[in-house]
């Protein structure tokens, strides 16, 4: 464990920095992480009276930074809260929503299914149908998610849109109350929602800004305008005590609305002073140089240039970068299957990275030819196996008793586990005559169905319908329990074997749980933990023995000890697309952001390989290859 005396001088400044604003430059692999959670560390234990608020962008960068944080103190405190931004919207939603009209059981959407139905009924409603709108419901949504992103209001002109139709701010104001209505927010609106809130309600404002002495930011380069308009409104002053850490030369997500124009804004808006973390702890010095000569093409300075320098030298491989050309698309991932194996290296101390998914899921192919066991994750929000899904549908319907979407669910759920069909309609009629409650009629029809599930039904009326011991009923499922709910367990005559897919979610949800719990303790409400479940991805870890191949945008912040990046070809590497708009435009140097990212990742050593040929078109090698003088 890092300690504070094995800081840099640069990390010390960092960490013992009083009031104010602060920006963190920090280069890869330069201990950023350390350095914010030791700030953290430092202000709790100097001060009494501090609290700290720290926002991220991924539950597992959270989890991490809080883990560093209770270790270091050897306790968990209520005066530091690590979340993300969004996390960090749906607490301040349950606390104060209600002057929105947003009750604080709301339930995040999370499946594409049911924003589109809500958006069909919105459209259904307009004046004119849906005269002028576009017919592909999935572009509208994400139309929908773009204007969230760039905090739109709904009263004009999108400033991302070369023209804004004149349909798009009744379709979005319609959209917005359609979510209150239903009291159900989707991922986007989250921020939208919270900004709204703060905005319009100066003293609930200034309610949440007590709570927080200090403000820290990590990954600050891919906020978009509705987290930054977040952060201004939670930190409005020019002296906060605000603490940013970023890297300029790792804007990786424009499309996802990053933009270098961030960093003029935290200028204009804050006196800031600015720290550099330029020393990489990570990669080997061969790379690092490779690195800054790539970089160094970009023209477009977000901020002074920094220089990525090696604090560390290891004991290096003969070989550390290596670059290699093979004929056709298909021979990249087999040469990469090979050398690992030549090389005698372990797979999971691998990666293959590529620039898109397609690109990644053809490698990973390869692998699994080779014999390699190849691990692509994916975003889930939901669970895919029946089993987790009964309960996790059970838990939403004690929640809230009388929706409908849920007892669809739950119904379609059971009959996957079971067997046995039980109509939602006759359900909601039973409950019309008991008082309403979806989950007791829903039970009570399920026992009068029969077949398997009975001992299940007993603990579900048990746990969730005559009193409510969520986490007691969770806590036996995770812990081996599940296992019987797999028809009912022998007792019933049902399966006690579990599938792999089973049991690789009942794994991520017991992972999912510990962080939950570690967050919000064990008093947290079962509508908090279902909030927090919704928010979270349920993609299973990668297996021990298997080689990671992921896109270079999902790289960021991970490192590996050896990292092959295939695809190093024209149009490609950089791609088509960005070289259309011209060798120096600014799609093209956030091409080579990416690559700077990509080849950051390594520990020890990195491989760079193209084909002469990719999806039967002939290609060059990329340009990034010259210009880091490979």
């Amino acid at each position: 464990m890092i300690t504070f005396d094995d800081l840099n001088p640069n990390q010390r400044r960092a960490v013992d920095r009083g009031n104010g604003p602060l920006l963190v430059l920090a280069g890869p692999g330069s201990g950023k992480t350390v350095v914010l959670t030791l700030r953290i560390v430092r202000l709790l234990e100097e001060n009494g009276n501090a609290s700290a608020l720290a926002l991220t962008f991924t539950n597992k960068a959270a989890a991490e930074m809080r883990d560093r944080v209770d270790r270091r103190l050897g306790r968990h405190t209520d005066r530091a809260l690590l979340c993300t931004f969004h996390a960090f919207a749906v607490d301040v939603l349950g606390q104060h929503g209600s002057h929105l009209g947003i009750r604080p059981d709301f339930r995040p959407l999370t499946q594409n299914e049911d924003r589109i139905a809500i958006l069909d009924d919105v459209i259904r409603k307009l004046p004119d149908g849906d005269a002028g709108l576009p017919p592909d419901r999935t572009n509208l949504l994400q139309l929908i998610d773009r204007l969230f992103s760039e905090s739109y209001r709904g009263d004009g002109r999108s400033s991302s849109l070369t023209t804004t139709p004149p349909w798009l701010p009744r379709l979005f104001r319609r959209y917005c109350e359609a979510l209150v209505a239903a009291n159900r927010l989707d991922f986007g609106s989250l921020l939208h929602f919270a900004n709204r809130l703060l905005r319009e309600k100066p003293a609930v404002a200034r309610v949440v800004r007590l709570a927080w002495t200090h403000i820290c930011v990590d990954e600050f380069q891919d906020t978009n305008r509705a987290q930054y308009d977040l952060l201004r409104l939670i930190a409005p002053g020019r002296r906060h005590n605000l603490f940013v850490v970023a890297d300029d030369d790792q804007i990786i997500y424009q499309w996802n609305g990053a933009s270098p124009r961030r960093f003029d804004d935290l200028r204009r808006d804050y006196e800031l002073e600015t720290v550099q973390l330029p020393e990489s702890y990570r990669c080997p010095p061969a790379i690092v140089d490779r690195a800054n000569r790539l970089i160094g093409h970009n023209r477009r300075l977000v901020t002074s240039r920094k220089t990525v320098s090696v604090r560390e030298a290891r004991a290096a491989y003969a070989d550390i970068i290596r670059r290699v050309v093979v004929g056709r698309q298909i021979e990249e991932a087999e040469f990469v299957g090979r050398d690992i194996r030549e090389r005698e290296l372990a797979p999971a101390d691998c990666v293959v990275l590529g620039r898109t998914n397609r690109l990644v899921q053809l490698a990973a192919e390869g692998l699994q030819r080779a014999g390699l066991e190849a691990f692509v994750p994916q975003r889930k929000t939901e669970f895919d196996s029946p089993v987790p899904s009964v309960l996790v549908e059970a838990l939403r319907l004690a929640n809230s008793r009388h929706d409908r979407v849920v007892l669809r669910r739950m119904c379609r759920q059971w009959e996957r586990m079971t067997g046995v069909a039980i109509e939602p309609h006759a359900v909601g009629a039973a409950a019309a005559l008991a008082g309403g409650d979806f989950l007791r009629a829903w039970v009570d029809a399920a026992e009068a169905a029969g077949g398997e599930g009975r001992t299940v039904l007993q603990r579900i009326r048990n746990d969730l319908v005559d009193g409510l011991n969520f986490p007691g009923i969770v806590d036996s499922f995770l812990d081996d329990g599940w296992r019987s709910w797999d028809g009912g367990g022998p007792g019933d005559g049902g399966l006690t074997d579990a599938s792999d897919g089973e049991t690789e979610e009942v794994e991520t949800w017991q992972a999912l749980h510990r962080e939950i719990v570690g967050e919000h303790g064990r008093g947290v409400t079962l509508n908090g933990y279902l909030q927090r479940l919704d928010l979270s991805s349920k993609a299973p870890s990668a297996a021990p023995n298997a080689v990671q191949c992921i896109t270079v945008h999902r790289a960021k912040g991970l490192e590996f000890q050896h990292v092959y990046l295939i695809g190093m070809a024209q149009e490609v590497f950089p791609s088509y697309r960005a070289l259309q708009r011209g060798p120096q435009s600014k799609e093209v140097e956030e091409e080579r952001r990416s690559c700077f990212v990509a080849i950051t990742r390594a520990q020890e050593t990195l491989t760079l390989t193209r084909a002469r040929e990719y999806f039967g078109y002939g290609k060059r090698a990329s340009q990034f290859l010259g210009e880091m003088g490979v």
